[in-house]
């Protein structure tokens, strides 16, 4: 049994007590023997008045020159007292101090006498000088020295002490009486408990026949014991009970995991089938997009008018969305498990926001909406972010708009959608995207549950709008992936409006709207349309232009009777809005014939799309469908000659003419095409055509291969589901055989082309050996691009123009390929804006020097920006880049660069010049 003694806490406890009343006894005692505190003050006053008497004694004494008696004196003043100690001091004749008389001296001091009456303790000792009057003004200084009374403190150490020993004896001897009593009361509780536990049974009891708190104390452990008693017994039928269950939770738990197993198996042939499904239904959907879109890019490139360009834009934009709703079903099972990835590459919102208004018009048109477009101008391109799911949440929040909106006799249908910045700093903007309608509303009820996945605003939307209740839902989650929230706020049969809030990172390509685009041209701009005064009024303003509005016929009448004529090299251009009848052609006609309108040209927005091909040189007609941002500055620069107005010709201009299927063979450059669908064979054919690529085409890869044994084709375009042999099986064929072959033969590339676009399937082409993977539809630059890096054109010495002609002569100061951009391909127009561009450019740069002369940055810099601007649309790439050059320096640098930019930027000019003159 471990030790039970008390002595060791109760002898601690005793012996605080007796420390604590020890002290308090000694703290009592020396406060009340504690010395008056001015008990040495008085002192010092007995021994100043002593000392005045005797030095009255001893002034007859020293008069008569009696020294012995008055060391007498001085000794009888002492009486033997060995505290103090009197000494005499006189003025020698040679003017020391002399000690004449003086007693025995006090330990441990030593007198300085200072021929001043004092009083004082100093150093432990009680000091009075007093002097002594003699004859003929002659002073004795008398010193009267005691040392104070000091009683010392052992005494009372030694009483402490001994007080502290006996009190730790009693104490000790208390503690060890004091703990034996207690251990032979609680000794036998502690044997019983002891016994119980080693044994663990609990069935005996201890002794508490004790008629005090031990017996009491022992009671309760019996009782303890008792509970203890009926608890185990509880717990062993607790633990047969948990012993029976556990084996049937076994079996249970054996039963739901072979079910479970059951189930796996089954989910995975289930998924296994929904991705067979979805890899079937992507290459069914995109093998017609193929020869659609494929169709369009060929259709491109030859002449069209501007609103035919436009109408294959709208069909490209479609295929396009219509591929992008493939794309979201392929990515169906990571929407599932939370794992969709966005994107986060610099792109452009107005881009973004003018395709979507494109697709949408149609729409629009067809249910008589007006559809209206705002970019904030401040908005840069170059933020960081995911098109195709920023484009996803516009086309979804617009479309509904859009479904949701009518056109009464009462009130013209209205979608507005608005990209605002709402703050911006060095890293980040933040942009809000609004979408507008006034249309049917919601209630609040509907709005609280409106972006929950699989509801509507009504039960009967879906019958009658159809659509899966999605839409938003989707938005909600795509908004809170990139960061940003969406809300929506709207009223009962007065509309709706959601608002998306995201911010965008700012790349390094970040690029804003030039603010001075339109400098130096006043527009007047007429419109009785709120929306559009605000929109376009902001575009102008931001863009540097000199504005007037006016919103009715006679404000316009009254703007022209009151028109100046234009200083030189400003334009004035009047924006006019057509819409909706809000000004006629006789009204505009009348406009043009007023005589102070002779130098004013003509914007006129119209919702007919056969007016814009109208356009004359005053009058130019804008498609508002809806209006673009970019197509309104490009036609107010088109209207102030400040830009050529474009004709689409396509993105580029076919020249390569694809060589006979013979030529290419000799030359090894032609192409094996294994497509097993008819159109696609067409359409790829005539791509591969207008690259300049000969192609022969088998109708499978069994064919194909044969095809391949025979020729060994630098390049093959390859499906890869096909009858008779897939791609994958043509692919592993070939790189097996061409292992077998000799050392001189041409190695092979093949490249899919093919529908299948689920995540991993270009990982696996490329693991079998093949060396690119293009999803359908094929955009032709895609190919282009695939086919300049595996079978690139080479370079023809016989033909005029190619690199080896080109390293003979210098590059030539005019790109044809720009200027056909703008200009189109009629040689008579580009002599004409040639010639123009050499007299224009002439007065530019005499401006230019006038300005260098009078060291004026701003106007240097304005002038460099119009030399950039036209010397660009002229194909004058070199003088243009020159211009950009020199309008920096204007910014940033002295005054010796900017005048040695100019001087350059003058040769090159010359060289233009030379140009024009010898070709026309």
């Amino acid at each position: 049994m471990k030790n039970t003694s008390f002595s060791k806490p109760i002898f601690k406890r005793l012996m605080l007590m007796c420390v604590l009343t020890l002290s308090v006894q000694a703290a009592l005692f020396m406060l009340l023997s504690k010395p008056d505190p001015d008990f040495a003050e008085k002192q010092l006053e007995r021994l100043a008045a002593e000392t005045k008497l005797v030095s009255r004694a001893v002034a007859p004494l020293l008069q008569r020159n009696d020294i012995s008696g008055t060391e007498q004196v001085l000794f009888q003043t002492r009486n033997g007292d060995a505290s103090r100690a009197l000494y005499l001091y006189r003025h020698s004749e040679r003017g020391d101090t002399e000690l004449i008389a003086n007693t025995n001296n006090v330990q441990g001091f030593v007198p300085q006498p200072s021929w001043q009456e004092t009083a004082e303790q100093q150093n432990g000792y009680l000091t009075v000088h007093q002097f002594v009057p003699l004859a003929e003004q002659q002073n004795a200084l008398l010193i009267y020295v005691q040392q104070p009374d000091i009683k010392p403190l052992w005494p009372y150490a030694a009483v402490s002490a001994v007080s502290l020993l006996l009190g730790l004896l009693l104490s000790g001897f208390f503690a060890s009486a004091i703990s034996g009593f207690f251990s032979r009361r609680i000794k036998p509780l502690l044997q019983g408990t002891s016994q119980a536990l080693e044994k663990e049974q609990f069935n005996a009891s201890v002794d508490s026949h004790a008629q005090d708190s031990y017996g009491v104390l022992g009671s309760y452990i019996n009782q303890l014991f008792r509970k203890i008693e009926q608890t185990q017994d509880a717990l062993a039928v607790s633990e047969q009970n948990i012993k029976t269950l556990r084996q049937e939770v076994d079996t249970r738990i054996k039963e739901r995991t072979d079910a479970l197993e059951t189930a796996k198996l089954t989910a995975e042939k289930a998924n296994e089938a929904k991705s067979t499904f979805l890899a079937t239904m992507s290459h069914e959907i995109r093998t017609p997009m193929n020869g659609i879109i494929g169709t369009i890019d060929l259709l491109r490139k030859t002449q069209l008018s501007t609103s035919q360009f436009r109408m294959t834009d709208t069909v490209r934009e479609s295929s396009f969305s219509l591929l992008r709703i493939l794309d979201d079903i392929l990515d169906f099972s990571k929407i599932e498990a939370g794992k969709l990835e966005l994107e986060t590459i610099p792109l452009s919102l107005v881009d973004i926001i003018e395709a979507v208004g494109r697709i949408l018009v149609s729409v629009a048109y067809q249910r008589q909406i007006d559809l209206k477009m705002f970019v904030d101008p401040r908005i840069p391109d170059g933020l960081v972010g995911d098109p195709v799911r920023l484009r996803q949440i516009l086309y979804n929040l617009a479309g509904n708009a859009i479904k949701f909106t009518q056109t009464t006799p009462e009130k013209t249908g209205l979608v507005i959608i608005k990209a605002e910045m709402l703050e911006e700093n060095m890293d980040f903007s933040q942009i809000q995207f609004s979408i507008v309608d006034n249309g049917k509303g919601m209630t609040q009820r509907q709005i609280s549950y409106v972006f929950q996945p699989f509801n509507q605003a009504e039960g009967s939307i879906t019958r009658k709008f159809g659509g899966t209740g999605l839409g938003l839902s989707i938005c909600q989650r795509l908004a809170t992936l990139m960061y940003g929230d969406i809300n929506v706020q709207s009223q009962v049969d007065q509309g709706t409006e959601f608002r998306v809030r995201i911010p965008m990172r700012r790349s390094d390509e970040i690029q804003y709207l030039d603010k001075e685009q339109l400098n130096d041209i006043h527009l007047c701009l007429f419109t009785t349309d709120l929306h559009n005064q605000t929109h376009l009024s902001a575009y102008f303003e931001y863009a540097g232009a000199e504005l007037d509005v006016a919103n009715s016929f006679e404000a316009l009448l009254q703007k022209a009777q009151t028109m100046k004529p234009l200083p030189p090299k400003q334009a004035a251009v009047w924006v006019l809005d057509a819409t909706y009848e809000q000004i006629s052609a006789n009204q505009i006609e009348h406009l043009q014939q007023l005589p102070a309108m002779s130098q004013v040209q003509f914007v006129v927005i119209t919702n007919q799309v056969e007016l814009s091909e109208r356009s004359t040189d005053r009058v130019y007609y804008l498609h508002s469908s809806p209006i673009c941002r970019s197509h309104l500055y490009d036609a107010v620069l088109i209207a102030a000659k400040r830009k050529a107005k474009p004709i689409y010709a396509g993105e580029k201009t076919i020249t390569a003419k694809a060589p006979s299927i013979e030529q290419a063979r000799k030359q090894k450059r032609l192409v094996l095409l294994a497509e097993d669908n008819l159109m696609n064979q067409r359409v790829i054919v005539d791509q591969l055509n207008a690259l300049g690529y000969a192609v022969e085409v088998a109708d499978d890869g069994a064919i194909a291969l044969e095809k391949w044994r025979r020729f060994h084709y630098p390049l093959i375009l390859t499906d890869l589901h096909m009858p008779n042999m897939s791609g994958y099986d043509l692919a592993s064929t070939i790189r097996k055989e061409s292992l077998h072959l000799s050392e001189g033969a041409e190695f092979t590339r093949i490249i899919a082309v093919t529908a299948n676009a689920l995540k991993g399937e270009e990982q696996k082409c490329l693991s079998i050996g093949m060396d690119g993977y293009i999803t359908k539809p094929v955009e032709l630059d895609t190919l282009a691009t695939m086919l300049s890096r595996w079978l690139p054109h080479q370079a023809d010495p016989m033909k005029p123009g190619v690199a080896s002609t080109d390293t003979a002569q210098p590059p030539s100061p005019i790109c044809f390929t720009t200027i056909a951009n703008f200009l189109g391909n009629d040689p008579a127009k580009h002599e004409e804006h040639l010639n123009y561009f050499v007299r224009h450019a002439a007065d530019l740069l005499q401006n230019l020097h006038l300005h260098a002369d009078n060291q004026d940055r701003s106007n240097v810099r304005a002038v460099a920006h119009q030399f950039k601007s036209v010397a660009k649309s002229v194909g004058a790439i070199s003088l243009a880049e020159q211009a950009l050059k020199l309008e920096k320096a204007a910014e940033e640098s002295d005054w010796p660069v900017i005048n040695e930019d100019i001087r350059l930027m003058q040769e090159k000019y010359q060289d233009v010049v030379a140009y024009v003159k010898q070709r026309y």
